[in-house]
């Protein structure tokens, strides 16, 4: 099948809001439109990560959820037709539409190739390829071509099947050997493409009728071994400043500043975008993806109003869309599901797991478990009086309750049978259910240490994740502090969990709470501060202007915070740190100066002209040392020539405005696209600082 991407050039209709990009859309009640790219045949709409309803040529097709949706529009092709989404009031077309169109009436189905590799050894591998092929025509003779391609394009190896084919669908499955195969691993994130084209044999001249391709890495999924800890966080799908678009130049931003931090796993609740799976799939970042947020159980909004009739769908969609991405690890069935807890959830859970396992048995499933408010029924159940639990009403006393009584391992016993591992939302000693392996899925902060060091000392522990890796915007419109801001920048909890897991950073913060006070030496001079300097170390000498004001332990004793309390003086703070007597690393903060120039940097300094990329500048405020002055927060007036900002924000996410943000602890971040070959000139301006200014060359195609 041919894929197009029918996100270029949407068209607004019927309202007057601006699209923020030619591949995307935000509004009320928006209508976003395009022209079909066929007009006969067979097509399929693929609708990702977007709430709307789909018309074909006026036509009501279908309503997508939010989830990917796969909509058959053969019957709605004619001459003209155009594709049309109504969103509902503040949704947005935010991820990707395509079609998936064939001329011939016999094609692979979308997402219709799984190629999974049985053996790795002697250099090569043997995969096993699974095609599903839809014949719309009557019987016949085919044969079935499957070609494996490198990196550039150029066939390897392949297998030639040939089969008859009766109307209607078919699975054929083929063993195809590698004579030589460069297996996908950290540090080599290599990918093949398996090619699948169906051709006539009755002829005198073999005539591809279709062809259809994945790409797919040489890997198996063998476990999850005792020292290769899963660390990561829980990511939301928003790209921070950008808002909920998801293009891959946010994604990798995004997933290398988790990267950086020394995460090797990210979760998603809900399918990811096809740019975020790409790009972690170029970092070998490891991808646990729940399939559903909530289900049929009202949870404050977040349960899925289609699931009692859609969730094997839904399931179908989003494992073939996710099966051939070798950096997907593991899936997860639900996040905290309330039917966890016995209400009427076992069945439920048992059909959902077997259908996974169905269209790929290769990953482990499992789901995040959480410990919910207990229903006055459940507590009788397990003996708690009448009396007690009205004495206890609220939230807080129910939850006592229940685990006085050891509610939540009892009641969740039958739902996790199944399962490959258990999976907590949040951290506790005593994990619920330990006899298979057991992995935290939603760490609060304030439980980062302890998660950590249980982590590293209990083998049956395989990975933790923090329960937020960016901020973002939740649901109910409040922010949730992440472990980066969302200029990507790494906050104090990130950098925290970093030095948790063994990396060799420190990092020095001011006040009473280690981890949410500010990283900054400014003060009324003699005040008495808390310096907090936080290490992998165990000890720490801190020198302020180079005289020695004391030494401290840090270390797992003291959850690798070493305290002191020290007399302001202007100058320079600086912590040495020692592991077993030997210098480790060192960190700093300084008295910064007034601000003074505004300095834009960027990784890009030319380009080819493509209206769907976009450059990334970051504004910096800096003193007459040129050093980045924090604790401020100027306003900024940005313009551009040669493009326009599609994001503009600071840590704390959109500006909001086009032209206008602040720059928060002296750093704030511009998105821009070009509209023309070219020099694109991006300018930045505050009151009582130098301009700043910043040239990129936009080259022909």
């Amino acid at each position: 099948m041919t894929i197009y991407e029918l996100d270029k050039d949407w068209r607004v209709c019927g309202t007057n809001d601006r699209i923020v990009l030619p591949c995307r859309s935000a509004g009320y009640e928006l209508g976003v439109y395009t022209r079909m790219p066929v007009t006969k045949g067979n097509a399929f709409v693929d609708v990702d990560g977007t709430e709307a309803d789909i018309y074909v040529g006026g036509k009501f097709a279908a309503s997508a959820y939010g989830t990917r949706t796969l909509v058959d529009v053969s019957d709605y092709l004619s001459r003209n037709a155009d594709l049309t989404l109504i969103c509902p009031e503040n949704k947005n077309v935010n991820r990707a539409v395509k079609l998936h169109a064939a001329d011939s009436d016999v094609f692979v189905m979308p997402y219709g190739i799984h190629v999974v590799t049985k053996e790795i050894s002697d250099g090569g591998a043997v995969l096993e390829v699974t095609a599903e092929v839809r014949n719309l025509g009557k019987k016949r003779r085919l044969a079935l071509v499957f070609d494996v391609l490198n990196a550039r394009g150029r066939r390897k190896c392949g297998r030639k099947k040939v089969l008859t084919f009766a109307e209607g669908d078919k699975t054929v499955t083929a063993v195809v050997r590698m004579p030589r195969a460069i297996p996908y691993a950290p540090g080599s994130p290599y990918k093949y493409t398996m090619s699948v084209s169906v051709a006539t044999v009755d002829e005198d001249e073999e005539r591809i009728l279709d062809n259809s391709s994945t790409s797919f890495g040489v890997v198996r999924y063998d476990g999850f071994s005792v020292s290769d800890k899963l660390v990561g966080c829980v990511s939301p799908h928003s790209n921070g400043v950008l808002g909920d678009l998801s293009i891959p130049e946010a994604e990798m931003r995004k997933l290398s500043a988790y990267r950086d931090l020394g995460y090797c796993a990210v979760r998603y609740i809900g399918c990811p975008s096809d740019s975020a799976l790409d790009v972690a799939d170029e970092l070998c970042m490891r991808v646990i993806v729940d399939l559903f947020d909530g289900w049929s159980w009202p949870r404050k909004g977040s349960d899925h109003r289609s699931f009692a009739y859609d969730r094997l769908t839904v399931v179908s969609n989003a494992v073939r869309s996710l099966r051939n991405h070798p950096s997907v690890v593991m899936y997860s069935i639900g996040n905290a599901p309330e039917e966890s807890y016995g209400r009427s959830g076992y069945d439920i859970e048992r059909e959902i797991v077997s259908a996974v396992r169905a269209l790929d048995d290769t990953r482990p499933v499992t789901a995040a478990l959480g410990e919910l408010t207990p229903l006055p029924v459940e507590l009788r159940s397990r003996g708690v009086e009448s009396s007690r639990i009205r004495e206890c009403a609220g939230d807080e006393g129910l939850v006592s309750l229940g685990r006085e009584v050891d509610l939540f391992r009892v009641a969740t016993e039958k739902f996790v049978r199944d399962f490959d591992l258990y999976a907590y939302n949040g951290y506790s000693v005593n994990y619920p259910h330990t006899d298979k392996p057991v992995m935290g899925m939603a760490t609060a902060v304030d439980d980062y240490y302890d998660a950590i060091t249980e982590m590293s000392r209990n083998l049956s522990v395989i990975g933790d994740l923090s329960d937020c890796g960016m901020d973002h915007t939740s649901a109910y419109g409040t922010l949730t502090v992440g472990d980066v801001d969302s200029t990507c920048l790494p906050r104090n909890a990130g950098l925290y969990r970093s030095v948790l897991t063994g990396n060799p950073t420190a990092f020095i913060t001011t006040g009473d709470n280690a981890l949410y006070g500010e990283s900054r030496w400014d003060f009324e001079e003699f005040d008495k501060v808390t310096v907090n300097v936080i290490t992998a170390g165990d000890v720490v000498a801190l020198y302020l202007n180079k005289k020695l004001i004391g030494r401290r332990l840090a270390g797992r004793l003291n959850k690798y915070i070493a305290s002191f309390t020290v007399e302001y003086a202007p100058g320079k703070l600086e912590a040495v740190c020692f592991s077993k007597g030997r210098e480790l690393c060192r960190a700093t903060l300084e008295t910064l100066g007034r601000p003074k120039t505004i300095k834009l940097l960027s990784g890009t300094k030319s380009m080819k002209f493509d209206e769907k990329k976009l450059i990334y500048i970051d504004a910096w405020i800096l003193d007459k040392q040129k050093r980045i002055v924090t604790g401020i927060t100027p306003d900024l007036e940005f313009t551009v020539e040669g493009g326009e900002i599609v994001g503009l924000g600071d840590a704390y996410g959109s500006s909001g405005m086009a032209d206008f943000c602040t720059a928060t602890d002296g750093h704030a971040l511009c998105i821009v696209r070009p509209t023309s070959p070219g020099k694109l000139i991006v300018r930045a301006t505050g009151n009582k600082l130098r301009r700043g200014q910043l040239t990129v060359t936009v080259k022909e195609q």
